[in-house]
C-alpha cells in the first residue's frame, strides 16, 4: 500500500495527499495508525443523590472560529498513553475533577473524515471533586459549566439564536438531555 505524501508539517497537524485527496492528519505518513484523541462525556454529582447528575461542559476560546465554543473535555493522547489514562489526565487538566466511575469507552470514531483522518474514543464517566479555579494548561481559556436539563435547553436556545457556538460532538447529547432528562440511562438534574 502506497503511503500518502507529506505536503506540510507542523507540531500538531500535517497536510497529506493520497491520490487526489488532500487531508489533515495528526500523524506523519510513516507513523502507525492509532487513536489520536479522547472526548470525555462527564456526569458530575454535587447535589443530593436523588436530584440527578450534572453534565460537565466546557466553554473554550477557539482561534479557528474566533469565538468560544461549548464542548466536552477532550484532548490528544500522549505517546503510549491509554484511552483511560488520557481521559483521566485531560479531565483533571481542563476541569480539576477526578474520575469516580467509568461507564463506557467507545471504539475508534472519526471527527471529520472528509477533512481529516483524526480519530478519537469517547469515554463516558462520572466525576468527583471540586472545579479548578483556573482550568486548562498552556494558555487555554476555559470556563467549566455544570448543566442541568434546563441548562441544556438554555444552551440549545442560545445556539439557535446564534449566540453560542456548540461542538458537533456536544449537540446530540444536549438534545438528549434537554428533551428526555437523561443520557445513556442516567438521570440529569432538572
Amino acid at each position: 500500500m502506497k503511503l500518502p505524501t507529506l505536503l506540510h508539517a507542523t507540531r500538531w497537524i500535517h497536510l497529506l495527499q493520497k491520490d487526489n485527496w488532500i487531508y489533515a492528519s495528526r500523524r506523519r505518513p510513516d507513523e502507525p495508525k492509532r487513536i489520536d484523541a479522547v472526548t470525555i462525556v462527564t456526569l458530575h454529582r454535587n447535589q443530593p443523590e436523588d436530584s440527578g447528575l450534572l453534565l460537565v461542559v466546557l466553554e473554550e476560546f477557539r482561534p479557528a472560529i474566533d469565538q468560544c465554543e461549548f464542548s466536552f473535555p477532550a484532548g490528544l493522547l500522549n505517546p503510549g498513553e491509554s484511552i483511560l489514562q488520557g481521559a483521566t489526565r485531560e479531565l483533571k487538566e481542563e476541569t480539576g475533577l477526578d474520575v469516580a466511575l467509568v461507564r463506557h469507552v467507545s471504539g475508534e470514531t472519526f471527527t471529520s473524515a472528509g477533512l481529516s483522518d483524526e480519530s478519537q474514543a469517547y469515554v463516558m464517566l462520572e466525576s468527583q471533586g471540586t472545579l479548578a479555579l483556573n482550568p486548562g494548561i498552556d494558555g487555554e481559556r476555559i470556563t467549566v459549566h455544570l448543566l442541568t436539563q434546563q441548562g441544556c435547553l438554555d444552551l440549545l436556545e442560545k445556539n439557535r439564536q446564534g449566540t453560542a457556538a456548540i461542538s458537533s460532538r456536544l449537540w446530540p447529547v444536549l438534545m438528549s438531555v434537554a428533551y428526555s432528562g437523561n443520557f445513556a440511562g442516567v438521570r440529569i438534574a432538572p
